[in-house]
């Protein structure tokens, strides 16, 4: 810019032309101000001199700054001191060309020449020449935030809360750094934790996991991948990596997490659950037709068998053909289980095997008990011979609805120990579930009556008995009560179906039995061990409904098998953190002077639904200088979202403010 001040000598008009600014920024122009006040030495009021400068800044804005409180000034004229101004601002400007000061100061008398050198030793004393450049870059610093809200714009918004708390989990068990102690590549490393983060989170396919981290997620900002890597072939590589180092890295998850948080391991909870497949699945050596838990019996199965801690940590996996029968597959869990958990010769060192009674076969218990476990288990019969000592004590203890409950301790053939469950509340839900029972076996064999009389109705006496067997089969607890009669023909042809219902004198309902082969528990230590075996359900349940297991859509047993271990590093990330929340919020709960506090810990799609509200977005916009300004910011976490990163320790924002881009705009 071209800047003009007046000098005025003599009263003779003098203009001196200033091109640019100071480093090509800035010019300075000085001057004196006046005000009239009283004087004490001469007790007059006089005129009061400021030496101000004058400048434009960053913005272009006039701007005025006090250098010097000169004083009152006597004997000069107001040209002489007009004149000091101009001299100054020359020398201020030409700071090391001392010929051309010479030559400049040549036109001034000497009283002023004077004074230019007194009030110039000053602003040198006083270290007011770069006061200026000072204030210069201040309001260029100010100018540069200061933005035109016309022009403000965002882009590229993607989700980041969740991924940052997963990010977290992962570096704090150090997977990141184990992945690289394999040889993999720093490529392969970054790949495979964000495509395992995608999968915890959104519970994609392999296709949609790209897509989201393409353009959705910011996990590849986090992890520092470029999304050109990003492609198909290599999302749909990660789970076979993972799969050819399984035994490596349960291994390692294991005792990094037993390094960490420190659990006992004396109880271990095993089942078995299964996954449906939608599709044909031919030619498949492990998907075979079984019982589905989901009443997906008309698909292919995979059994997924799973040991867990009382914490939540896996022990062991395995997959297994889908037509595995419950006991058969505890014998290769317990031969694994020893290998990386060997037990002590103590009762009270050895682990104890908690299992449902569909394993707890007693060629499985006698096994356990080989190998130098204890077990738990409900009985697979119940007890109708046993006694109770005459000094047994009941006690009560109530579920989850306040309901009670009572054990007490009783006496059979055999050393193991039984205690006896008696729930009012399973008596009421298995006496409901019998009556509607028997009503609908009742209604179908009134059906299969009611054929016989039809026109094209079911009659042969082959057709009516599938008939029939397919109903006993739909109702099996309840049809052993029923005796079935069938008239016939010489034709074969039914000719009546009648029934009788035999119903035991003595129906026991809501009475079960625990068995153990540790006989130092106690009543109430042993219902509280059994009911850890919640602790697997809900595994299960995190498994198929948060992780999204089900059903696969894999046609191949490896794809499988990698689909369903991918699944199942996703779910020791999650319970590393629903770990931590869990303890943390026992802690606040004893801290809580109020006794009836309760401190749920979320599941993990709530937990997923809190975090995703934290974003990392682009902000665009022209500043006062005119230039382009981008920059990333990451949004404050919302205080539900800052309560969970408190409660696990971990940082709560990855960044604040990156200024990616800072360009001349056009």
């Amino acid at each position: 810019m071209i800047f003009r001040h007046l000098a005025l000598r003599s009263g003779q008009n003098r203009v001196v032309e200033h091109s640019g600014l100071k480093n090509n920024a800035y010019l300075c122009v000085m001057n004196f101000t006046s005000q009239t006040r009283y004087n004490p030495e001469t007790g007059e009021y006089e005129k009061y001199y400021r030496l101000k400068e004058s400048y434009r800044n960053a913005s272009g804005r006039a701007c005025t700054r006090i250098l010097l409180n000169v004083g009152f000034i006597h004997g000069l004229k107001p040209e002489e001191i007009r004149d000091i101004s101009c001299g100054l601002t020359y020398k201020y400007e030409h700071q090391g060309e001392h010929e051309l000061w010479e030559d400049q100061m040549a036109v001034y008398s000497d009283i002023v020449r004077q004074k230019i050198d007194e009030y110039w030793q000053r602003l040198v004393e006083e270290k007011k020449l770069d006061i200026i450049h000072q204030a210069f870059e201040a309001s260029k610093a100010k100018a540069e935030r200061r933005i035109d809200v016309d022009t403000l714009k965002h882009t590229d918004a993607r989700d980041i809360g969740a991924e940052w708390l997963c990010l977290q989990a992962i570096r704090q068990i150090g997977f990141d750094r184990f992945l690289r102690s394999l040889g993999w590549s720093e490529e392969q490393v970054k790949l495979a934790i964000g495509h395992l983060i995608v999968r915890t989170i959104y519970t994609p396919s392999e296709l949609k996991s790209m897509r989201i981290m393409r353009d959705n997620s910011g996990v590849c900002e986090l992890i520092d991948l470029a999304i050109e890597a990003v492609t198909q072939r290599k999302v749909y590589s990660v789970a076979d990596w993972f799969l050819k180092e399984k035994a490596k890295i349960e291994e390692y998850l294991c005792r990094t997490t037993d390094d960490l948080f420190k659990p006992t391991n004396r109880i271990m909870l095993f089942d078995l659950t299964n996954f449906y497949f939608e599709g044909r699945k031919d030619g498949s050596g492990k998907a075979k037709f079984g019982r589905s838990k989901e009443k997906r019996s008309d698909c292919k199965l995979l059994v997924l068998a799973l040991c867990i801690n009382t914490d939540g940590f896996i022990r062991y996996s395995s997959i297994l053909e889908g037509n595995t029968a419950d006991p058969k597959s505890l014998p290769d869990m317990v031969d694994k289980l020893i290998a990386t958990n060997p037990t002590g010769t103590g009762d009270d060192q050895k682990v104890l095997v908690v299992i449902d009674a569909g394993i707890a076969s007693q060629d499985n218990l006698d096994l356990i008990k080989a190998k130098g476990y204890n077990y738990l288990c409900v009985s697979r019969k119940v007890l109708t011979d046993y006694t109770v000592d005459a000094d047994a004590r009941t006690v009560i203890v109530h579920d989850n609805k306040q309901q009670p409950i009572k054990l007490q301790e009783v006496h059979t053939e055999g050393e193991d120990y039984y205690l006896k469950i008696d729930s009012p509340a399973k008596a009421l839900k298995e006496e409901s579930m019998n009556r509607s029972f028997r009503k609908r076996f009742e209604e179908g064999l009134d059906a299969i009556a009611a054929s016989l009389a039809k026109k094209n109705g079911t009659k042969k006496y082959e057709a009516v008995l599938r008939r029939i067997g397919k109903l006993e089969g739909h109702f099996p607890s309840i049809a052993r009560y029923y005796n079935i009669d069938i008239e016939k023909d010489k034709n074969d042809t039914v000719t009546s179906v009648t029934w009788t219902l035999e119903v035991p004198e003595k129906q026991v309902h809501g009475t079960y039995f625990l068995r153990t082969n540790v006989k130092t528990l106690d009543e109430k230590t042993t219902w509280d061990y059994y009911n850890l075996i919640r602790e697997i359900e809900c595994s299960n349940r995190q498994l198929k409904t948060d992780l999204s297991l089900r059903p696969i859509y894999h046609q191949k047993d490896d794809r499988s098998d990698a689909h369903l271990f991918l699944g199942l590093l996703s779910y020791w990330i999650v319970n590393v953190i629903r770990h931590q929340m869990k303890k943390e919020n026992e802690r606040r709960k004893k801290a809580d002077p109020n006794p009836k506090a309760e401190y749920p810990t979320p599941y993990w799609t709530e937990i997923v639904r809190i975090m995703s509200t934290q974003k990392a977005v682009t902000s665009e916009a022209v500043n006062a200088m005119g230039e382009k300004v981008e920059m990333r910011i990451c949004s404050t976490p919302t205080e539900q979202a800052a309560d969970i990163y408190s409660m696990l320790n971990y940082k709560k924002m990855p960044f604040r403010k990156i200024k990616v881009c800072r360009t001349q705009s056009p």
